[in-house]
């Protein structure tokens, strides 16, 4: 598959994960694999259109205390039985200037690991959104103009 990032990649039908309703907005496209660009960030790629792709991350490498129950409907759809079965990525917005990238955490994609199933999750009457900034910020003062600020979990 050559990617719109004009990447070729290979992958397996075992790699393929199944979001049974698509994503939201994204309905269409049901197919997804993942792809690891660094240690924190992975992309979540469409197979059925090869310019559909988000930016992923794990929530929990910078938000220790992100926390939610997933409802018995989600798990049943999911066919998870257990919690080793449960893996957790949020979409990740990335912009121009580093101080406007923000996971959304209201909106987790759930996937079942074993089965390969995903879903994307609203969490309502949740205290996250869909924008939490995921910069820290440095001590001390930027120098003319430089953002001072860092990717860190």
């Amino acid at each position: 598959m050559v990617t719109r990032t004009q990447k070729e990649w290979d992958f397996s039908e075992d790699e393929v994960f199944h979001f049974g309703k698509g994503i939201p907005g994204f309905e269409q496209c049901t197919k997804y694999v993942f792809y690891k660009h660094d240690e924190d960030f992975s992309l979540l790629q469409s197979i059925e259109n090869k310019d559909l792709a988000f930016i992923v991350t794990n929530p929990f490498s910078f938000f220790q205390d992100y926390e939610f129950e997933l409802p018995a409907q989600d798990r049943d759809e999911l066919n998870i039985n257990d919690k080793s079965e449960v893996g957790i990525c949020t979409i990740v917005t990335w912009g121009d200037d580093l101080s406007n990238v923000t996971a959304n955490l209201m909106a987790p994609l759930v996937l079942n690991v074993k089965e390969r199933l995903g879903k994307q999750v609203v969490l309502n009457n949740s205290r996250y959104t869909t924008k939490h900034p995921l910069l820290k910020k440095k001590a001390g003062q930027a120098k003319d103009g430089e953002i001072n600020a860092s990717i860190e979990p």
